[in-house]
């Protein structure tokens, strides 16, 4: 009887080998029955077979994200989404061939019994998602509102909180995932969570009766002549519920936004040092036209300690005296006094140009960016930048509208006139000898750098890309001293200082490749009365240019270098109305 069982067991375990090895070697290149990938069956394939059966049916689709009667619609391409069907192939084929003996067996038996889904290999741009997602999030977001401690009528009042709500993002995330992996189109539910205020109405009731104590009082800063007042709603914003570390039961003060508050404080009080401005007025003696300047500097943590410190009183009612503000100070590089005795005793250096053809208000500008550099002091071995000393060129600035290069076009544009300005300190510099360490020139030839000039002598600047640069290698301070003559329509820069005994040679400009300005462009522009025709740009020669520029001291060269200028032949551009 064992015989024959074991002759049945023998038996049977052939026959199973033998079946699995046929199976296996039916299915040694194909995949095995009853796999999908986004319903797509993939049993008895190749994997090149598989791979272009999913090319024609792994499409990217729309995702459509809805929250309540809201909708967004996210394209595949702004995502950056991709399917692999090669790879989504092989994932399929290695069902069944990976891992454990149990593990792939149970695989295969699954996959003919009941069927396998696999999910296709893709990827996407996780940035551009994460953008989709706050973009949706910053439309659907509602922070949740504290109540809030307000004076009314003389009164002090709790104005209950608002619940808010938020997108989670997380789960989002998910979702979207599991709808690109299932190529579905139906809509993916936005998961929207609410947000509940923190605090409880205990904790409102008990900021209520701290600012009960703090109705009608003020908080006083004062600093040199000036001062402010933090009135009590001010205060009742800086209420914290939670009692100070260490402290008693009482609510503490919130010091992030005291200290938010104090940040902004600071900007209108920092100032850096600021050195007299002066004038040489000739035989080597210079006088103060406007006085130096200490620099400011608030110093926040200790402002917000005393402050806070401050405010304890206030609510135990302790008298508080105005606080004086903490700052740093710095004083200026060069006082007053000893401006006589920083080597300023002669001219080293002149430049001037001539703007005649300039509107009012290019001339405005002119003189306004000269005058912020007039009586400056440059100390040995510093470079000087005339983006930093011109600043912002802007409307809110002061500056008014003239014609700039800007985009390559002529406009109207705030500031224009400022590179009158930066040319006429390069030529100063030029003739004083010194190290030109930035200069761009302009895109092409501009007519008012050469009136009274040859062309190459000019400097451009657009702030804070563009700038100016040149080093004071003197031994001395160099005084800058513009000034303006408008019947002439001359500016002028003079540079004081020591001389040195520098030699200057600058060689007349070389000019090659001149080439004429395209023809003029007529633009119909329907906004202009008819038969009106307005210029908008102005045409220009191109050439290439350069001249040398040779400094020398004795034997010695200090510089010697090329300046280079290509300028761009420039068209002629009308706009012109309906014809008549």
């Amino acid at each position: 009887m064992r015989r024959r069982v074991l002759t049945v067991t023998v038996i049977f375990v052939s026959l199973t080998v033998a079946v699995s090895g046929a199976f296996e070697l039916a299915y040694r290149q194909k995949i095995y029955p009853g796999i999908t990938l986004a319903q797509v069956s993939l049993g008895n394939l190749t994997v090149d077979q598989a791979s272009q059966k999913l090319a024609a049916n792994l499409i990217p689709q729309p995702l459509i994200l809805v929250w309540g009667t809201s909708s967004w619609t996210v394209s595949p391409q702004s995502l950056g989404l991709e399917y692999d069907p090669g790879q989504s192939a092989q994932q399929a084929y290695l069902v069944g061939r990976q891992g454990p003996l149990w593990s792939t067996t149970n695989a295969k038996v699954q996959a003919f019994s009941q069927g396998k889904a696999v999910s296709p290999v893709f990827s996407w741009q996780e940035n551009q998602l994460q953008e989709a997602m706050a973009s949706i999030s910053g439309q659907i977001n509602i922070p949740a509102r504290e109540p809030e401690v307000q004076i009314d009528q003389g009164q002090v009042i709790i104005l209950p909180g608002e619940n808010g709500q938020a997108v989670d993002e997380r789960l989002l995330r998910l979702r979207i995932g599991q709808a690109i992996i299932n190529l579905s189109t139906l809509a993916v539910e936005i998961p929207v969570s609410q947000l509940q205020p923190k605090l409880s109405p205990d904790q409102a009731e008990a900021m209520r009766q701290r600012a009960e104590k703090l109705l009608s009082k003020k908080l006083a800063l004062v600093l040199e002549s000036s001062q402010w007042e933090i009135a009590s709603d001010q205060i009742f914003s800086w209420l914290d519920p939670s009692p100070p570390a260490g402290g008693s039961g009482q609510g503490g003060w919130n010091r992030p936004a005291i200290a938010t508050w104090v940040s902004q404080l600071a900007t209108s009080i920092d100032r850096p040092a600021q050195n007299a401005l002066f004038k040489y007025v000739g035989s080597g003696k210079v006088e103060e036209f406007k006085p130096a300047q200490a620099g400011l500097t608030v110093q926040p943590d200790a402002l917000v300690t005393q402050i806070i410190s401050s405010l304890d009183k206030l609510e135990t009612a302790v008298p508080v005296t105005p606080l004086t503000i903490p700052v740093s100070i710095t004083p200026p590089q060069v006082a007053t006094g000893e401006v006589n005795g920083l080597g300023i005793t002669e001219l080293i250096g002149r430049g001037e140009s001539n703007f005649t053809g300039s509107i009012p208000n290019r001339i405005f500008n002119i003189k306004k960016a000269a005058g912020s550099m007039n009586g400056v002091l440059v100390a040995p071995g510093d470079t000087f930048s005339f983006a930093k000393y011109v600043g912002d060129i802007s409307a809110e600035t002061g500056y008014k509208q003239a014609y700039v290069i800007k985009e390559g076009k002529t406009i109207l544009g705030d500031g224009g006139g400022v590179c009158q300005v930066s040319t006429t300190l390069f030529r100063a510099v030029l003739n004083a000898g010194l190290p030109i360490v930035e200069r761009t020139a302009h895109a092409y030839r501009v007519h008012y750098y050469e009136n009274d000039s040859g062309p190459g002598l000019d400097a451009t600047v657009f702030t804070p890309s563009v700038d100016f640069k040149f080093q004071n290698d003197t031994p001395a301070y160099i005084l800058i001293q513009t000034s303006v003559d408008e019947p002439k329509k001359k500016l002028y820069f003079d540079l004081y200082g020591t001389g040195d005994g520098r030699t200057v040679t600058i060689s007349k400009p070389k000019v090659w490749d001149v080439t004429p300005p395209p023809p003029d462009l007529y633009t119909n522009d329907p906004t202009l009365p008819k038969g009106t025709v307005k210029q908008v740009d102005f045409k220009a020669w191109g050439a290439k240019v350069s001249f040398d520029y040779k400094v020398t001291r004795g034997d010695e060269v200090l510089q010697s270098r090329t300046f280079y200028s290509n300028y761009r032949p420039w068209q002629a551009v009308f706009l012109r109305g309906p014809q008549i």
